[in-house]
């Protein structure tokens, strides 16, 4: 990528490289773009349906709603590419930074000393794809999550910051 997409460096810090999610992760973001699009179209497909001969009188437009769905799927489909590019995660010797975005872009990060939980989580999809979230808190309203990465990376990390975490405590 060139350097004028990372603001400079601002995005991009220190010249240094973050480390992307694994592919796998473009195939379970598809299966939930699919998966809530045909839950959405399904419902309001299924409320204009009852709703429409008796209530919102016949009209053939009221059906074209039900595109919206579909069409915002293949909106976010078509970014899949870039967000998966523009996400990653980096350990370096104070904190954790996390950083995800392209035209919304943030940078995120959490030094290990005020770090206060580190949990593990996988969905349904993400389990059977062999993926998994590691979410990081430093207090009851500032989170994270790094992922989804590879079960293995998720253990690794996890036990990684926990053992960073306990080094480098903050007494309150």
């Amino acid at each position: 990528m060139t350097d004028h997409l990372y603001q400079d460096g601002l995005f991009q810090p220190d010249d240094v490289e973050f480390t992307k999610l694994p592919r796998k992760v473009i195939t379970l973001w598809r299966i939930k773009i699919v998966t809530s699009a045909v839950i959405l179209t399904a419902i309001v497909a299924t409320f204009l349906g009852l709703l429409m001969p008796w209530w919102l009188g016949w009209n053939p437009l009221w059906a074209l709603t039900t595109a919206v769905f579909p069409l915002q799927a293949a909106w976010s489909w078509s970014r899949l590419q870039t967000r998966w590019q523009f996400t990653g995660y980096r350990l370096d010797e104070e904190e954790v930074q996390v950083r995800h975005g392209l035209l919304e872009r943030s940078l995120e990060g959490f030094p290990y000393g005020r770090i206060q939980l580190v949990e593990v989580s996988s969905g349904f999809w993400a389990r059977r794809l062999g993926l998994a979230h590691v979410s990081i808190s430093i207090g009851v309203h500032e989170h994270s999550s790094i992922g989804p990465v590879t079960t293995d990376e998720s253990a690794r990390l996890r036990s990684e910051l926990m053992e960073l975490t306990r080094h480098r405590a903050v007494e309150l």
